[in-house]
């Protein structure tokens, strides 16, 4: 079985932002596997509830996989394909919105003002990184490292440290041992980048990764289900990542200009601005027509 040529099934949803990590470990059964193999403990299915955040948290934010495992810990879980040093931020932003979740849930009132001691989950992270650059296969995220200074004495003090797991091929094979639907996952995502080089669409690339996958009992059952949706929320993602490199070009070659800009009202010669800003001697002069102004020679 195949992936259908389907429009409407390859522009489902466009504006889908949950990604495909979300999806495959969403489910009781796999978030229970991977869950297990963090912990090198057995967790249960029927031992986990799924407490995702669904809403936008400031505005934007949702977490991929936020879990209560067996009434005790409250693990929180992100796939990166970009490192992002600040995770340690973002996962004390669902924190609190999690144990707010977690509180209504079990009756926010013996919490909020019971005068005896109420146990919570305690918390638990980690970060699956499966981006192009080179990275070690664990290192360790601390929100300390985001503060401006180290605190004050005598005052209360909080930490959070984040395990990044680097989760491409070659990279962390005791863990993928223990978690056959991350080490699937991780082997999709591989064959994606792949066939990336061979096709100028990378809707299409995703779908014969998908097709490939499939074929060869790789998430067969899981791409079976959704494939589908998992090319549109893949291209989305590729989409809005070449829609931030485009913006990125875009503001640099901008403040370059705005620079050269100055330069010439400050009334330096044309040599000057050239060499101080490295744009063409034919870009300085649109820029300055564009403008109405008279370039210094």
């Amino acid at each position: 079985m195949t992936l259908s040529d389907n429009a409407d099934e390859l522009s489902a949803n466009r504006e889908i932002k949950d990604g495909v990590f979300k999806l495959l470990f969403e489910v009781p059964e796999n978030a229970a596997e991977l869950y297990s193999a963090l912990k090198d403990t057995e967790c249960r299915p029927d031992e986990i509830e799924i407490i995702t955040i669904t809403t936008t948290v400031s505005g934007r934010l949702k977490n991929d996989l936020a879990i209560v495992a067996r009434g005790e810990a409250l693990f929180l879980a992100e796939h990166m394909s970009s490192f992002y040093e600040n995770m340690p931020v973002r996962f004390l932003m669902y924190l609190g919105q999690l144990y707010e979740k977690w509180i209504k849930m079990k009756g926010e009132e013996r919490f909020l003002y019971g005068s005896r001691l109420y146990k919570i989950p305690a918390p638990e992270f980690a970060v699956f990184y499966n981006g192009a650059a080179a990275k070690p296969e664990k290192e360790i995220l601390r929100l300390s490292s985001a503060f401006e200074n180290a605190g004050g004495e005598g005052l209360g003090f909080i930490e959070l440290e984040v395990p990044v797991y680097n989760i491409n091929k070659g990279m962390n094979e005791e863990l993928f041992k223990k978690s056959g639907k991350l080490r699937q996952y991780a082997e999709f995502i591989a064959k994606i980048r792949e066939l990336n080089g061979l096709y100028e669409d990378h809707a299409q690339a995703v779908k014969e990764a998908a097709n490939y996958c499939i074929a060869n009992d790789i998430l067969a059952d899981f791409l079976k289900e959704h494939g589908g949706k998992v090319v549109s929320i893949l291209s989305t993602v590729y989409d809005e990542e070449a829609a931030k490199r485009v913006y990125a070009e875009e503001y640099a070659e901008t403040r370059t200009e705005n620079i050269a800009l100055e330069m010439m009202k400050m009334g330096l010669s044309q040599e000057q601005v050239l060499r101080a800003t490295k744009i063409s001697q034919e870009k300085a002069r649109q820029i300055a027509e564009r403008l109405d102004f008279s370039l210094p020679t």
